[in-house]
């Protein structure tokens, strides 16, 4: 009787380990930050449409010309959503970049930013689907100080929702992948994944900041 209920305890742990193996490759696999520039993904011609899947992303742009193209990013689950931060923004009044929320440009954007819009105003801008498209148009004259810097992240806002984050949970409660901590850029939006909280070298929680 008690090697039954050895063996029965055997097979009983195994679902927990198989769970733990799954969480550890998904760590494992996680991408880090990925870095593009506009130059890169977007070609001379119109409607150029690029796809990327991220957890986590730095798109700048330096003072393009004659760009008119999409680029789609995607987060590598479902119940992920996106939030976009600007570090910088400067277009000119004959550029624009306009926000969907969705995999396609269709319907109402949620921003058209151009010469008008300064990252402070923008702030931080949160998607309703596991998709985010840009539409970024310029024209022939762009002056050299002109682009922008756009931090994208996905994550989970576990807290409404009352769950666990299997990856890392930043001050502010946003789950993002344990891949983006410690790499020199603010994906929190609180910079809580660039401070001890993350144990991250040479940090202190005193630098973790509020999102404009």
């Amino acid at each position: 009787m008690s090697n039954i209920q050895r063996v029965h305890r055997s097979f009983a742990v195994i679902p927990f380990l198989l769970l733990s193996l799954f969480i550890c490759m998904h760590r494992a696999f996680a991408d880090p930050n990925k870095y593009f520039n506009t130059s890169s993904l977007c070609m001379t011609g119109p409607h150029y449409t690029i796809f990327r899947t991220i957890d986590g992303a730095v798109l700048t742009s330096e003072s393009e010309n004659n760009r008119d193209c999409f680029i789609v990013f995607q987060t590598d689950s479902i119940l992920k959503r996106f939030m976009l931060r600007f570090e910088k923004l400067a277009l000119d009044c004959n550029d624009h970049l306009k926000v969907f929320d969705g995999s396609q440009p269709i319907g109402n954007h949620k921003v058209d930013l151009s010469c008008g819009s300064t990252h402070t105003d923008v702030g931080t801008i949160f998607t309703l689907t596991n998709f985010v498209t840009l539409e970024y148009t310029t024209d022939n004259s762009s002056p050299p100080e002109n682009g922008f810097k756009l931090i994208i992240t996905a994550y989970k806002d576990i807290q409404p929702l009352g769950l666990n984050c299997q990856d890392f949970e930043c001050l502010n409660s946003f789950c993002i992948s344990s891949n983006l901590t410690c790499d020199g850029v603010n994906h929190c939006g609180d910079n809580s994944d660039e401070t001890s909280h993350a144990s991250c070298i040479g940090s202190t929680l005193s630098s973790a900041v509020t999102a404009p």
